[in-house]
């Protein structure tokens, strides 16, 4: 069924009513290509700062990916890192 509305600053408005049978409708809205503002372009970065980004991306991956130490490896667990630990188990989950 197709039914004629009205965008309004984020807003769509039907011209005639229509009464549905549950509250929630998912719709599909057709808008017209002339009426679809082009986003506008991403800022263009310099070159360098495009290669230090990809360099930090770099590092950052690479930290991600590293494998973890074996267990035996790992140093002690500290009282500090216990208190650390404990507090973080008490907090309610989000």
């Amino acid at each position: 069924m197709q039914v004629e509305a009205i965008y309004d600053q984020g807003r769509i408005e039907l011209t005639q009513p229509l009464h549905l049978r549950h509250p929630r409708v998912r719709v599909l809205v057709e808008v017209a290509d002339e009426e679809v503002v082009a986003p506008t372009a991403p800022s263009t970065l310099a070159p360098e700062v495009l290669a230090l980004a990809e360099q930090m991306r770099a590092r950052l991956d690479a930290v991600r990916n590293a494998p973890l130490p074996p267990d035996d490896e790992l140093p002690p667990v500290t009282a500090k890192a216990r208190e650390r630990i404990k507090a973080f188990s008490t907090r309610p989950d989000r």
